[in-house]
């Protein structure tokens, strides 16, 4: 049971498991033999994970080289990668001027300008015509 390898120069035989126990070599038939227990009782959900894997390798190849079109209609932009830098700015860049009108636009006659006695005018006509429309409901 134990293999042997020629020694050195070819003189004798020493035995390849040299310094393990036999204790040792026991553990590992029954490791070899457990292994080869589980691959024979699982034999068939082994064989069917491989045909599995070889149905999404061929769908993967299918899909790369049948399904998906070769090239884009549209170009692509390169990814960045790193931010660019700009320029350094020596001086601000020059604003644009607003246009100003000639004179003064004059306010719309049909709008009222609002000043303090106005305002005090509106709330007094508005107290009034609430006042009205309360004693109208009576």
């Amino acid at each position: 049971m134990v293999a042997y390898v020629l020694g050195e120069g070819g003189r004798g035989k020493r035995p390849y498991l040299r310094g393990l126990r036999i204790w040792d070599v026991v553990a590992m038939w029954i490791v070899v033999l457990l292994v080869i227990g589980v691959v024979v009782a699982l034999w068939q959900v082994i064989v069917a994970g491989l045909v599995l894997w070889a149905l999404v390798a061929c769908i993967r190849w299918w899909i790369a080289f049948a399904v998906a079109k070769p090239g884009t209609s549209y170009p692509r932009k390169p990814v960045q990668t790193r931010p660019t830098a700009r320029p350094v700015q020596t001086r601000p860049a020059p604003r644009p001027k607003r246009p100003t009108p000639v004179r003064e636009l004059p306010a719309p006659d049909y709008l009222p300008r609002w000043s303090a006695s106005r305002r005090l005018d509106a709330r007094r006509e508005h107290a009034q015509w609430q006042e009205n429309f309360d004693n109208a409901g009576q």
